[in-house]
This record gives structure tokens, sequence and C-alpha cells, in this order.
């Protein structure tokens, strides 16, 4: 295959919370948007940095007595999770930030509080979505959901005269366990001319 600049992608990432993940199988049903945006779900807004995306099998050598090498390799799990960091203190991606804490909104404020609450034992998860448009097809996307995540690491919120308070989402894909055996962590495609 010869060389192609245009199959380099570059572009910023949109990313939604709380999506209805598509139809399950294999293959699965492709997640439908109209022009980069999911029929459900919520932005996120503006993002700092580039959003990351990781998929990992995690594999194990197998190793004898015979050898000084490994003989075999075996697949032992998988993770799969996405981080970006959030500039806007919107409701919807603070109370991800959050996870499983107090809330409350209403027309004067975003409220989340914290402490010795009963609802510690509940962890929210959702569908996430994260879109990007493919430069030198505008029309098109790649697209990437994980079907059931949750937050993993809290939040942390710095505050700076200069800068803006910006604070890190890391959602980590769980097993769903509803969807199709070979689709029940995430689904990635890139959209063609």
């Amino acid at each position: 295959m010869a060389q192609n600049a245009d199959n380099i992608h570059i572009g910023a990432a949109r990313i939604f919370l709380g999506v209805t993940a598509p139809a399950s199988g294999t293959p699965p049903t492709l997640l439908t948007h109209t022009d980069g945006v999911p029929a459900s779900g919520t932005e996120v807004g503006y993002t700092q940095d580039a959003a990351s995306f990781t998929y990992r099998q995690l594999k194990e050598e197998v190793t004898a007595e015979q050898s000084l090498n490994p003989v075999s390799v075996f697949v032992s799990g998988e993770e799969c999770q996405i981080e970006f960091q959030a500039m806007e203190h919107v409701y919807n991606t603070l109370r991800t930030a959050f996870d499983n804490v107090g809330t409350v909104t209403d027309a004067s404020k975003d409220l989340f509080y914290g402490g010795d609450g009963a609802g510690l034992v509940d962890v929210t998860t959702q569908c996430v979505v994260l879109t990007s448009r493919i430069r030198t097809a505008t029309t098109k996307f790649e697209v990437l959901v994980l079907y059931s995540v949750y937050n993993v690491d809290g939040v942390v919120i710095s505050y700076g005269r200069t800068t803006p308070a910006i604070y890190k989402v890391t959602l980590k894909a769980l097993t769903d366990t509803t969807r199709n055996a070979g689709d029940r962590l995430f689904q990635w495609f890139r959209e063609k001319a």
C-alpha cells in the first residue's frame, strides 16, 4: 500500500455522555449520528488537550522449565477507557466527574455534596460517545462508542488566577452482559467517503 497523507487523522473530539447504545450484534449496528451528534446524550462541551482512547488486551506468557523464553501467550483480560479534560462547568459533565454523590440542579444552582452518603454503593454507569470529523471528507467521522463506563478517578479541579479551572474525567469500560459476546465493550469506526 502506498503512503497517503489523507489517511492521517487530525481533528478535535466531541464527547457525549448518557447516549443510548446502538443495537448489539456481531458485527454490531453502528451508532447513527447527524453531523457527529448522536440522537441522544449530552455533549460535555469544550475540552483541553486531546481526548485519549485506550484499548488493550492483557496478555500472559506461558513459561516452561525447558526454555529460557516464553513458549506461548494467552489473553487474560481486556481494558478499555476514555480520558479527557473538561473545561466547561456544566451539570452532566460534573455529575459524571463527581459520580455517585448527592446532587441538586435547579434554576439557581448546580450542587454536589457528599460524605458518608447511602449512595456510595451505587456507581453510575452510562454509554459515552466520541466523534471526530475527518478533515479530508468533512461529512464523515471517526466514531467511538463505549457501551458502559464508570468514572475512575473522582474529581480534581484546579483553580488559578490565569488558567481555566479544568477537571480530568477518566471513564473505564465495563462488560455490558446484555450485549452479544464479542460486542460488549466498545465499537470504533471510520466512515468512508
